[in-house]
């Protein structure tokens, strides 16, 4: 019998962080003077905090639905007994419609063989098909446009066998800039394929009691920005997790003079030290020799590297958090392995805790810091989103208070 042996590399995940950030992003949708359901996004194994402790606790947090990207997202959640309603955003091949039926999640749809394939797949199971058609408004990925979605809307909501639930577009650019006027244009079209598709199946309009289409366009920067147009649907994501869509969000809630959000981020990606050691001056450290000491040095080994996560871009930039303060990473990321500087750092020692994303505090010696994976981000170059979607699913995620 193998023991249970604590890990190298685990990721922790704030439960009062994430109830907070629900509460609140809540009650700003609220403010459009609605009360839509809250659908939290969970694809991509739930922005890389964990797919299923994530959903459960965002069902406990409140969410009313999850956001999936494809079949095996939704099964994993099914298989744990998570019975709550299930938004599948993602392309489904038309063979996996059955299942996706079967397991009774709504489905994004545009192409004509899936809702075929979903139509036969509730003939044969006598359950419902929920689908949500997308209209394409300027994105240019999945959907639609007007005239076509209005068809394909019409030929599912005067289908016995099909429930047309909903119509669902998407933003372009909502959260790169501080100008919406494209933003605001999408809206504009999205609305008057809605009218229209009401009209066509002569449907109650937008806040009548019998009102049963969910009209959605909103995702985090939208619901923070606009929540007078959340509809009867918002597919909230990044907000959840206690991270801002981006630097010109934050700036446009405060230009558009929104009451301050906190969102408190619910993530710290954890290590240990595997070594320290010292290298003398005029060595080098790692592969291809990019980095030599010019004077005598101390180093932590870390045993985890791009393998885990951890971008190779990070090499000789990065940073950590050892007893409080940062340690720079020195050399290349490895597979494996990384290597940060603790000549100042008389704390470091095999064993100690490491922290890559997150706060770190040494109370006894008053240092506190902080990493955030906006951050992390500026060092490789790129966004909070793929840093903490690429932390590796291997890696154990810990749910704390």
């Amino acid at each position: 019998m193998i023991a249970d042996l604590s890990p190298l590399t685990w990721v922790e995940l704030s439960r009062d962080a994430l109830r907070h950030n629900v509460s609140v992003l809540r009650q700003a949708s609220r403010e459009g003077g609605r009360q839509p359901l809250m659908c939290a996004m969970v694809k991509g194994n739930a922005y890389g905090h964990g797919l299923v402790p994530m959903a459960t606790e965002l069902l406990a947090a409140g969410a009313d639905w999850l956001g999936t990207h494809d079949i095996g997202e939704i099964a994993a959640l099914r298989t744990v007994g998570i019975a709550a309603p299930i938004y599948n955003v993602g392309y489904l091949p038309p063979d996996h419609a059955a299942l996706a039926v079967q397991l009774g999640a709504r489905l994004v749809v545009y192409d004509p063989a899936v809702v075929a394939a979903a139509k036969q797949a509730a003939q044969a199971m006598g359950v419902p098909a929920r689908l949500h058609v997308k209209v394409e408004t300027g994105n240019n990925r999945q959907g639609l446009r007007h005239d076509e979605a209005i068809a394909l809307a019409v030929a599912i909501g005067t289908d016995p066998d099909l429930v047309l639930e909903g119509l669902s577009t998407h933003f372009a650019d909502v959260e790169d800039t501080t100008d919406h006027r494209f933003a605001r244009s999408q809206l504009e079209r999205f609305e008057a394929t809605c009218t229209a598709v009401r009209t066509a199946l002569q449907l109650a309009p937008p806040g009548h009691p019998q009102d049963a289409l969910l009209c959605h366009a909103s995702n985090t920067a939208a619901l923070l920005l606009w929540p007078e147009v959340c509809g009867g649907l918002v597919r909230f994501g990044i907000g959840a997790y206690g991270l801002w869509p981006s630097k010109e969000t934050l700036l446009s809630a405060s230009q558009l003079g929104r009451r301050t959000v906190q969102l408190h981020p619910v993530l710290t990606w954890k290590t240990r030290i595997a070594q320290v050691r010292p290298v003398p001056t005029g060595e080098y450290v790692g592969y291809g020799r990019t980095f030599r000491a010019v004077r005598p040095m101390r180093v932590a080994v870390l045993p985890l590297g791009y393998y885990d996560g951890l971008d190779r871009r990070l090499s000789n930039v990065g940073q950590v958090l050892i007893g409080g303060q940062r340690a720079r990473v020195l050399g290349r990321v490895a597979m494996n392995i990384t290597v940060v500087d603790v000549t100042d750092c008389p704390v470091a020692a095999p064993g100690g805790e490491v922290v890559l994303i997150g706060q770190q505090a040494d109370v006894q010696a008053g240092i506190s810091d902080a990493i955030s994976a906006d951050e992390m981000a500026g060092w490789v170059s790129s966004i909070h989103y793929e840093v903490v979607t690429r932390i590796g699913a291997h890696l154990p995620r810990r749910v704390v208070a």
